[in-house]
């Protein structure tokens, strides 16, 4: 998915999605990264000690989300 759709997930289901990682960062999701051969995918975000989910992580949570909203309403 795109960072716009994950953004826009992310919004419709409770969190405060940003661009840069803060001391307030709960979690950093952490998609493909596209490294050539031998390279190692290494940004600023990976290093500050933020726990990482995987983008299925991030999927299952909305899924779990999901069906909370839909216990709720009752169905």
């Amino acid at each position: 998915m795109t960072r716009d759709q994950a953004f826009s997930l992310a919004k419709v289901f409770g969190a405060k999605p940003q661009n840069w990682v803060t001391k307030q960062t709960d979690y950093l999701v952490v998609g493909l990264i596209e490294t050539a051969l031998g390279e190692e995918p290494i940004t600023k975000k990976l290093l500050t000690g933020t726990p990482m989910i995987s983008e299925r992580d991030f999927l299952d949570w909305c899924q779990a989300r999901l069906a909370q909203w839909s216990r709720s309403l009752g169905g």
